[in-house]
């Protein structure tokens, strides 16, 4: 994996497990659908951004749904990679977490 693919994944492993420790991760899943369908309007080029806003509809809809979404969050095969280019997640880590994230990661891959 790629260094910048490598970054993008600690990112989202971070926002994965913020929402998974979330009691109700509900709010934080809407506003990434809100997010998702502003941007995907203005750039519905954007495949990627139309295949997250039916990932975060499935993830408030059902368990199962959630499931796939976390699932998703996570691939690190080339479909991951791609997906995690097009976000809808900016708001989840604040910017403390993730400049930590990010420091974290730095640390791990000079290492």
């Amino acid at each position: 994996m790629m260094r910048q693919d490598a970054k993008s994944l600690a990112l989202f492993r971070a926002i994965h497990a913020k929402l998974q420790a979330m009691e109700d991760p509900r709010p934080a899943l809407e506003r990434a659908l809100v997010w998702a369908r502003h941007f995907y309007g203005e750039r519905p080029e954007d495949r990627w951004l139309g295949e997250w806003i039916g990932f975060l509809e499935a993830a408030l809809e059902s368990e199962t749904g959630m499931q796939a979404l976390y699932q998703t969050m996570l691939r690190e095969d080339e479909y991951g990679i791609t997906m995690r280019s097009s976000s809808p997640f900016p708001g989840v880590l604040t910017v403390r977490e993730r400049t930590q994230v990010l420091k974290s990661f730095e640390r791990e891959w000079n290492d």
